[in-house]
């Protein structure tokens, strides 16, 4: 269910009534939990099953650590949900139930026929029918080992359910390439299964709740319910941010109230983020697709301009998101973190990467670079970690070569930066120049150059286009004829004008006060004529499709 529906815009208002006509909190969140996986469901019922299985194992997992041992009524109640669950959504044979008849076959229940259906239902019943009694076992180990073991199954589970799903046909195709290269015959077969919407991103945010509770900075949630409203609470489930335990489980301990200033406050943050995504990032988008579709024999001028018109798009489309989340879920009263905090600003790329998808940025540094050994370490250790770090970061945005390209590259970016830091910081003349006002903006300049050089290496998958782009980029070709900015095969002035647009209210909102804040402060009268005017803009400037939110993919 995209944001810009009118599905959605009823789901939000039932879940706002919801939160009014039932005062009490255990209500609340069954009926939250109910919008979240109907908006989740949206998309393709059959992937509720991974989002339940990830609940039901780091639930189990995280009271596991706690020494909280589940009868056995409990166990054999989580496995028949499971199990359950894997029928309803895997078993039942859901393009049938669309097209042909309301009530599948008898077989279909046993054998799907959609691709992928057979093995996922079979492995799902095996987990949840050994499942009880590997949890049993665990408290026979010691209580390290105990720890440990609960901790392994998530983590295994978790990522095994994300590279299936994710990563297979991927390394597959790899692998058979290398066999065919050193004359071996490897036949892989290949998985025709859909990619889960938002997998990587709730992936994420239960594996910080088992590492959380394993680490001991938390307590295992005793509510099943409320855990499964961590995991799937929908505002943020699709595409971030990525929420800690800390940062939502609390919230659900009290009945939730609505108030007027947090709903008018959450609605101006959500409309922000409607604007940069339907006026400003779907406007880009045409023109970007054109350019990138088959970028050969293009000019410099027209790489630059297809890159800088996806940085905005990106950056546009991304937070817009992360806005109408935190904008919504203010209006529920329950406040989620920033993720963006003006990224294009930065003076570094280290100062980049503090700004920019600040939930994953954080993540990686915490549970992975930290626990690798971070910078408390030898200087080449510490850069082989941050290296590590990058470089899965770029693969976990997707299954191609040129997000691992990516990652490698702002890895090496982050590397240089700390070394070049290290070494100005020797040199006071040098640093003293480079923190005055010109030297912020060739700062600026730089690093700009930089992380416009990187979109274009997350945005072209072809290899010899990549190839081709990073050289037209980094070697201007002095071409500046009008017609190689495409004029004539499509018309750039709307992207130009939605990114023009973009860079005049970006800086306004950083050297002010952000645009939601602005609306917030405005009295009734001038809100009721601001009001107005963006629903005119909204009206007359509205693509003629929705288009889903580029991280979706992810």
């Amino acid at each position: 269910m995209l944001f810009q529906t009118t599905e959605f815009l009823i789901l939000l208002l039932v879940s706002m009534a919801g939160i009014v006509v039932l005062r009490r909190a255990r209500p609340q969140h069954w009926m939250l939990l109910i919008a979240s996986y109907v908006f989740y469901g949206w998309w393709d019922v059959r992937f509720l099953t991974l989002i339940l299985l990830s609940t039901v194992i780091d639930y189990a997992a995280a009271l596991g650590m706690q020494g909280v041992r589940l009868s056995v009524g409990a166990r054999a109640r989580l496995s028949g949900m499971l199990i359950g669950a894997s029928f309803l959504f895997l078993g039942v044979n859901w393009p049938a139930m669309q097209k042909q008849h309301v009530v599948p076959a008898f077989d279909d229940m046993f054998f799907p026929e959609w691709p992928g259906a057979r093995a996922a239902l079979i492995a799902c019943v095996a987990f949840a029918v050994v499942g009880p009694g590997l949890y049993g076992f665990y408290f026979r180990l010691s209580e390290k080992g105990r720890r440990r073991a609960f901790l392994i199954t998530s983590v295994v589970s978790n990522l095994g359910m994300l590279g299936f799903f994710k990563y297979y046909n991927f390394f597959a195709a790899n692998l058979q390439g290398i066999g065919g290269w050193m004359g071996a015959d490897l036949t892989l077969p290949v998985l025709a299964v859909a990619l889960p919407v938002g997998i990587s991103f709730y992936t994420f945010q239960t594996m910080s709740y088992t590492i959380d509770a394993y680490r001991g900075s938390i307590d295992a949630e005793p509510s099943l319910v409320r855990m499964a409203l961590y995991v799937s609470y929908f505002p943020q489930l699709v595409a971030g941010p990525i929420l800690r335990p800390q940062e939502l489980l609390p919230a659900l301990k009290q009945p939730w109230r609505l108030n007027a200033v947090n709903v008018q406050s959450g609605f101006h943050l959500a409309m922000v983020g409607m604007f940069k995504k339907v006026l400003i990032a779907d406007w880009c988008a045409p023109m970007v697709n054109q350019i990138f579709a088959d970028p050969m024999d293009q000019p410099t001028l027209v790489i630059w301009l297809g890159t800088a018109l996806f940085a905005v798009q990106i950056y546009c489309d991304f937070s817009g998101y992360t806005d109408i989340a935190r904008g919504v879920s203010r209006m529920f009263g329950v406040e989620i973190p920033l993720n963006f905090n003006f990224p294009y600003f930065s003076t570094s790329i280290i100062d980049f990467w503090r700004r920019w998808h600040i939930s994953l940025s954080s993540w990686l540094r915490d549970y992975l670079y930290i626990p690798l050994g971070g910078s408390k370490c030898s200087t080449g250790r510490m850069y082989f970690n941050l290296m590590t770090t990058m470089v899965l970061g770029g693969l976990w945005h997707g299954a191609a070569w040129n997000f691992v390209i990516w990652g490698a590259y702002q890895g090496g970016l982050l590397c240089i930066n700390r070394v070049l830091r290290a070494g100005i910081q020797k040199l006071p003349t040098v640093d003293a120049a480079l923190t005055s006002k010109p030297g912020t903006v060739f700062r600026w300049a730089v690093t700009a150059y930089f992380w416009m050089l990187g979109w274009l290496i997350f945005r072209v998958t072809n290899f010899e286009h990549l190839v081709y782009c990073m050289k037209k980029f980094v070697l201007f070709d002095a071409n500046f004829s009008l017609s190689a900015l495409g004029l004539g095969r499509g018309d750039p002035f709307v992207a130009l004008l939605a990114a023009g647009v973009f860079a005049v209210l970006h800086a306004v909102g950083f050297f002010g006060k952000r645009w939601s804040e602005r609306l917030d402060a405005l009295p009734m009268w001038a809100l009721a004529a601001v009001y107005f005017v963006i629903g005119m803009v909204f009206f007359f400037g509205w693509p003629a499709a929705n288009q889903a939110f580029i991280y979706f993919q992810f």
